[in-house]
C-alpha cells in the first residue's frame, strides 16, 4: 500500500504559507530520495494557456525548485509542445507563456526550457511493449534528466475525464509525434443541427480538417482526432464516441506514462495540486469556475496512487465524480486501472494529513 500526502490549504493562501505546506510535503513524502547530487532534475508542470488564471502558481514550482536544489541536483522547468494552435505550439512561445505566467528565472529560480526542442520533435524513443504501442516517442529532455518532479494540476479533462499525474506523464511528457499517435484514429464527428456556422473549430483545427460552407465538415483523411474542435465549439454540435475513444486514448497515455516510469525508476516523485479544479485542463485559453472548493496539495511517490486520491477526495469533498462534473459520458478510473494493470502503482494508499 502506497502514501499519499494531504496538505489543506486554499488557493488564496499567502505565499510564504503556500511555501511552508510544500516544506512539509516535501519532508513528509521524501521526495528528496528521487534526486541525487549533480542530476539534471526535470520539474515537469504546465505553465497555463494565455487567457487561463487557475494554474498552479508559480510560487509553488519556486519553493520545490529550492527543494530539489538542495539535493545537490540541478533543476529545470519543463513542458512539451501542444499540438493546436497557440503560442505554446513552439519552443519560443512556450519559454514566452511560461516567463509571462511567472515562471521565469528570476521568480522560481530555474530556467524553462521545452522538453522537445523548438518544434516538438526533438524526441527519444522508449519501449513499452503495451497493448497498442511497443515503442512510445517522449520528449528528449525529459527522458535525458536524470530524475523528475511531476507537479499536476488535478482538473476535468475532455478526452480523458480527469487530468492529472498519470495524464501528465504520459500526454504531458511526450512529444508532437506521440501526441499526434495517442489521438490517432478517434474522429469527431459534426452535428448539422447544432452548428451555426461559425467557423470557431476550423480556425482552432491544427490540421485545417475542417471546412465551413453553411455548416462545418470534418475530412476524416486530414483529421488528427487531437479533440480541439469540441473544446472550441460553444454550441456543443462536434461530437466524439466516447464510450471507445475515450478509453482507447487513455490506454494510450497511460502506455506512454509507463514507458517513462520504466526509465526513471525511483527516481520521480510527484506533487498534484487540487485547487481551482475546473472543468477542462489548463490548456484551455479562457478563464474558468471552479467546479468544488480548494482540497489542497497532495505528495506522493506513487503517481496510481495520487491520481485514485485526487479522485477519491473530489468524490467526497463534492459528493460527486469528477467526470460527472465535467464530461459524464467518460469513465476516468479507466486510466488508474490500466496503469495498475501495467504495475505502475497501488490504487489502495494511506491518506496521511501533514501540517506545518
Amino acid at each position: 500500500m502506497s502514501s499519499v500526502y494531504l496538505f489543506a490549504i486554499d488557493r488564496r493562501a499567502s505565499n510564504a504559507d503556500t511555501a511552508a505546506a510544500v516544506d512539509a510535503l516535501w519532508r513528509a513524502a521524501g521526495l528528496a530520495k528521487a534526486f541525487t547530487a549533480h542530476d539534471l532534475a526535470a520539474l515537469k508542470l504546465h505553465v497555463g494557456e494565455p487567457g487561463t488564471k487557475t494554474f498552479v502558481r508559480p510560487v509553488i514550482a519556486a519553493a520545490l525548485v529550492r527543494l530539489i536544489a538542495a539535493t545537490g541536483a540541478e533543476p529545470f522547468l519543463t513542458d512539451t509542445a501542444v499540438l493546436y494552435k497557440s503560442e505554446r505550439d513552439n519552443g519560443v512561445g512556450h519559454a514566452r507563456v511560461a516567463a509571462v505566467h511567472g515562471f521565469g528565472l528570476e521568480r522560481v529560480g530555474a530556467p524553462f526550457i521545452p522538453a522537445d526542442g523548438l518544434n516538438g520533435s526533438d524526441q527519444c524513443e522508449l519501449p513499452v511493449n503495451g497493448r497498442h504501442f511497443d515503442t512510445v516517442a517522449m520528449a528528449a529532455a525529459i527522458v535525458q534528466a536524470r530524475s523528475m518532479l511531476v507537479l499536476s494540476h488535478a482538473t476535468g479533462h475532455l478526452g480523458t475525464g480527469f487530468g492529472g499525474a498519470l495524464k501528465n506523464l504520459g500526454m504531458g511528457c511526450s512529444s508532437r509525434r506521440a501526441k499526434l499517435r495517442q489521438h490517432h484514429g478517434q474522429q469527431p464527428r459534426i452535428d448539422p443541427d447544432a452548428c451555426t456556422g461559425c467557423a470557431t473549430c476550423a480556425e482552432r483545427c491544427p490540421s485545417g480538417a475542417i471546412a465551413v460552407n453553411g455548416t462545418a465538415a470534418i475530412d476524416a483523411a486530414e483529421c488528427i482526432g487531437c479533440g480541439e474542435c469540441i473544446a472550441a465549439c460553444r454550441e456543443g454540435a462536434v461530437r466524439f464516441e466516447w464510450g471507445i475513444m475515450g478509453r482507447e486514448l487513455q490506454e494510450r497515455i497511460v502506455e506512454h506514462a509507463a514507458a517513462l516510469v520504466r526509465h526513471k525508476p525511483g527516481r520521480i516523485g510527484y506533487v498534484t495540486v487540487v485547487q481551482a479544479v475546473t472543468k477542462d485542463c489548463d490548456c484551455m485559453g479562457m478563464a474558468q469556475k471552479p467546479l468544488l472548493a480548494d482540497i489542497g496539495i497532495l505528495a506522493s511517490r506513487d503517481p496510481v496512487a495520487i491520481d485514485q486520491a485526487v479522485l477519491d477526495l473530489v468524490a467526497e469533498r463534492a459528493g460527486r465524480t469528477l467526470e460527472s462534473m465535467s464530461y459524464p459520458r467518460l469513465d476516468a478510473t479507466i486510466q488508474v486501472r490500466y496503469a495498475v494493470e501495467l504495475g505502475l502503482g497501488d490504487p489502495d494508499y494511506d491518506l496521511i494529513s501533514v501540517k506545518s
